[in-house]
This record gives C-alpha cells, structure tokens and sequence, in this order.
C-alpha cells in the first residue's frame, strides 16, 4: 500500500491511525533516508497507542526508549549500530517487546535477527521538489496486519475509495479512536 503524505498533519493523522489499529505485539519497522519523516510518522503512531507526543523523542544514543501508552511501547533506533554482533549484545528482551508494539527506525541491521517474525514495514521516503510531502509504502502480512490495511484504506484517493475528507473516510475513523 502507497500512501502520499502531503503535509505533517496529514502525516500524524496517518501515524495516530496506524496506531489505534496496530495489533497487540507488532513489530513495524521503519527504513527510510536521513530526513524523510520515520521519527515523526513514530511520534504519531505512538499518540495513537496513548503515548503523549512530546514524550517521544528519537534513542539514537540510548537505542530504545520505553513509553507508557495504553501498552509498552518500544522505540527502537539502530541508526548507530554498523555491525549485527553489536545488537546480538542486548538481550532480546530489551529491543524486542513482548507486552506491546516495538517500533524500530533503522531496522536493516536487525534484519537477520527478525527471521521469521511478523512485521510491518513501513517505508518513509522524501517528494523531490515539495515540501511536507512523504511517500509511505506499508507492507505486511495481509491477514496479521488485516485491521492496518483496513483503517488506513480510507486514506489513500482511488475511485474504489472514501478520501481523507468524506464520510467513512480516514478522519471518520480517528474520530472513532
């Protein structure tokens, strides 16, 4: 699923609805060049799991930072990191969360180590030339996934579908959150 970000606020309402319907223990994993929004589109996904937004802040020197929400959450940044020995010196447990969602920004050295689990990509790249606008490519396991795709189908404009502004459309459902 592609979704076009056209401004910040249309990015954290996008976050904040991700959020609400993340399953229980998800794993979404947030690749993306230096810049193109996945701490923000994290700030939000968090507010939308009860996290208050100010609260969340990027662990780029601690690795992960552990908010209190509706559930733990966990912000992973692996941005630091060059080697995958360096993570295999962490006990799972304390980057991988086992009582709520676990959010990593700069997942790619962790790859090897996430084998065989579910998780939710999600994508961030820039727009050349305009500002504010994102692309956000999620991609997940259908069925694990199911209630993501569902909410966040409502953002993306396609005659099949309602646009952020109408009746069962995205802002609809936040409303619901």
């Amino acid at each position: 699923m592609q979704i076009e970000l056209t401004s910040l606020d249309a990015t954290r309402r996008l976050g904040v609805a991700l959020g609400c319907a993340l399953p229980e223990r998800a794993i979404v994993l947030c690749p993306g060049e230096m810049g193109s929004g996945k701490t923000t589109l994290i700030k939000s996904i968090c507010e939308g799991l009860g996290v208050r937004r100010e609260t969340v802040i990027s662990p780029t020197y601690m690795l992960v930072n552990i908010y209190r929400g509706l559930r733990p959450v966990y912000h992973v940044d692996l941005f630091r990191l060059s080697r995958v020995e360096e993570l295999l010196e962490m006990d799972r447990c304390d980057w991988i969360n086992s009582e709520g969602p676990t959010l990593i920004e700069w997942p790619e050295i962790a790859m090897p180590l996430l084998a065989g689990e579910t998780a939710l990509t999600a994508h961030m790249s820039l727009v050349t030339g305009a500002d504010n606008h994102r692309m956000l490519a999620l991609a997940g396991d259908a069925e694990a996934f199911q209630a993501v795709f569902t909410t966040l189908d409502g953002a993306t404009p396609a005659p099949a579908r309602k646009p952020v502004g109408t009746p069962g459309g995205l802002r609809d459902k936040l409303q619901r959150h």
